[in-house]
């Protein structure tokens, strides 16, 4: 028994009518007959009866019937859900924010797409970027919000979003919270505190350089911490200072902690991590959208400002 007999038996059931019922599946009267008295030989029972005047459901016709009408509904179901799923339309994507980066691009990519395509299943979560990285490395994410650079270069690929300017967090109490913008030949021999190399080990040393080469000294790092517990040791001390990227500061505002602009401004790049092999369809229509929100968007920093490092 196959589909194309039963999407004939139902066509002429529901039209009572086989001229109809041919047209209706785009082939001929003859070729029509054929497949459904194929069917009834192989049911070995008659399924119609046809008149000059009218065609007519048998009982055994009756009673296959609702049965027809599930099995063809079910192809139907399966070939518009193949095809959705071909199409990106419809399945599932796997993204993770990056944690602590109040950037409104996340939001509107996520936003758009569930719009766009509200039959794919999207998974979110949120991570640190190395971690991010490492879940889409391992095949755990489709895709995830980083702060670049990033490592695992060779099987992660990244699509460029914005720039973001790295700022600087002191007391209220320090001499720098007075100044409009500071200059990085001003933080010699300052105590400071970096983001852990063990979460973003390749951002993190591009940062060093970038600091050790403008200010012309090496670095004090008296700690390497995450944001908000590097911010909490700002509130407490009059001297340290700490970093972190204007997304972060605006995501964590914190009593007694004043941000600084520096001279020159130093800069990094938040985009979307991929894995370079995945041509799911679903990934494709992520990063239209992702180029779509980059076109729009504007450089956070003053044209003064330099990347810390390149992809």
């Amino acid at each position: 028994m196959e589909l194309r007999q039963l999407r004939a038996f139902l066509q002429v059931a529901n039209t009572r009518h086989f001229g109809q019922a041919a047209a209706v599946l785009k082939i001929t009267q003859p070729a029509l007959t054929q497949r459904i008295q194929a069917l009834e030989r192989e049911l070995g029972v008659q399924l119609l009866t046809r008149s000059a005047r009218e065609v007519r459901l048998t009982p055994a016709g009756e009673v296959l019937l609702p049965y027809a009408d599930s099995l063809v509904h079910i192809e139907d179901r399966a070939l518009r859900d193949l095809a959705d799923n071909a199409a990106g339309r419809a399945g599932r994507l796997r993204i993770s924010y990056q944690l602590h980066a109040d950037n409104a691009a996340m939001s509107e990519i996520v936003t758009a797409f569930r719009n766009r395509y509200p039959k794919v299943d999207v998974q979110v979560g949120s991570a640190y970027s190395l971690m991010n990285v490492e879940q889409i490395a391992s095949d755990q994410l489709d895709a995830a919000f980083v702060t670049m650079p990033i490592n695992h270069n060779d099987v992660v690929a990244t699509r460029w979003i914005s720039d973001d300017e790295v700022l600087m967090a002191v007391a209220e109490r320090h001499r720098f919270a007075h100044m409009e913008r500071v200059p990085v030949t001003e933080l010699a021999g300052q105590p400071m505190i970096l983001f852990p190399s063990a979460l973003s080990p390749v951002l993190t040393a591009a940062f060093r350089r970038w600091l050790t080469e403008h200010s012309g000294a090496e670095l004090n790092i008296v700690a390497e911490e995450p944001w908000e517990q590097a911010v909490l040791a700002v509130v407490k001390s009059d001297s340290v200072i700490a970093f972190g990227s204007s997304r972060w500061a605006s995501s964590v505002p914190t009593p007694g902690v004043v941000y600084r602009r520096m001279t020159p401004a130093p800069m990094t790049s938040f985009g979307l991590a991929f894995r370079r092999d995945d041509e799911s369809p679903q990934l494709a229509n992520l990063l239209k959208i992702v180029d779509e929100v980059a076109k729009r968007a504007s450089p956070t920093a003053p044209s003064a400002g330099e990347l810390i490092a390149h992809e």
